[in-house]
């Protein structure tokens, strides 16, 4: 089976962005034009290439986050038209390509300096991991990156495959609010302090330690009767404990009195009993226990050397044409 856009030739301009927040999205959305078919060339500037001393990195030095991003790509013949390029707004506009999906901060003209974690605060992701009176948490890894480069590849996707000349923007600041939709959604509506009220009523969700680690404990008021039956702990019948908003403004003492259960069992031991009564409790894994996850494995999603496999259907499994190889 041909995958969709074998014969199509593409251009990574990711090396030519000097902020971090656009090349990553630029290579992510690069990435995977690639694994559906696309030829992708990527060019490098003469300083080198940007994203090759990014952590994490592997023994030998080299980044893994790069070996990651970049497979499938050539840094072949830049002569020549192209079908589609993708780049920051000073790169992509001298492109010769048919399609050009540009990358900035707000908008075309609209690109100051912006690091990963403003975009994360401005768009109020932070928010969702700010500790009462701490200050927020950084995530892990490169959400409002990849996800920009996700919309990115599905605007070159659909410009491919409608044969557009045309110019697709995408704003990292605007794909950061989507993917905080439901929060920017009650504070344009309700405004700031419902959204507040609404992350108290949530009842926290966060790790609670086991005996040979973490499990995340993620609930939902229809959840709370279940898990307090199977913690089992007279104290948490009490008034203060009866409502999500009543647990999360009583939080610590809620973790005081569940704390005890969850550290006498094993991860395996608070999944299986979990999930005997459909509460979504999961065990916090490491990445060498990733690479041996059993569903992983049934769905070949990590390769033995813990690269993720993309992209992969609804269902997990990967498209026909990925399992046969690229068709010609």
């Amino acid at each position: 089976m041909t995958a969709p856009f074998a014969g199509k030739r593409v251009l990574d301009l990711s090396g030519f962005a000097p902020q971090r927040p656009h090349a990553l999205a630029i290579a992510m959305a690069g990435k995977l034009a690639a694994q559906f078919g696309a030829t992708v060339i990527r060019p490098l500037p003469p300083g080198g290439d940007s994203l090759a001393a990014l952590p994490p990195l592997l023994p030998d030095g080299s980044s893994a986050l790069a070996r990651f991003l970049l497979a499938g790509r050539t840094g072949g013949d830049t002569g020549g038209a192209f079908d589609a390029a993708i780049g920051d707004a000073a790169a992509v506009m001298a492109a010769d390509a048919a399609l050009r999906v540009r990358i900035s901060v707000f908008g075309p003209g609209e690109d100051p300096p912006m690091s990963e974690l403003g975009l994360l605060a401005l768009s109020g992701i932070l928010a969702a991991v700010h500790p009462e009176g701490e200050a927020p948490h950084r995530l892990g890894g490169h959400q409002a990156a990849y996800a920009a480069g996700l919309a990115g590849f599905t605007a070159m996707a659909a410009g491919l495959r409608a044969g557009m000349r045309d110019i697709a923007d995408i704003s990292l600041f605007d794909t950061a609010c989507w993917l905080n939709w439901k929060a920017a959604a009650t504070v344009v509506l309700l405004g700031a302090a419902a959204a507040a009220k609404d992350k108290e009523g949530r009842g926290g969700w966060h790790t609670m330690r086991a005996k040979d680690g973490h499990v995340a404990l993620v609930y939902m008021a229809k959840d709370w009767p279940p898990l307090r039956d199977l913690i089992g702990d007279p104290s948490l019948a009490e008034p203060r404990f009866a409502t999500q908003r009543a647990r999360g403004e009583n939080m610590a003492a809620l973790n005081a009195v569940m704390a005890p259960w969850f550290a006498a069992r094993t991860r395996a031991e608070i999944t299986a009993a979990a999930q005997a009564k459909r509460i979504p409790i999961g065990p916090v894994l490491s990445p060498r226990e990733l690479l041996a996850d059993r569903q992983h494995a049934a769905r070949g999603f990590i390769g033995p050397e813990g690269t993720p496999r993309l992209p992969i259907r609804i269902d997990g499994a990967a498209p026909q044409w990925m399992e046969t190889g690229h068709a010609a």
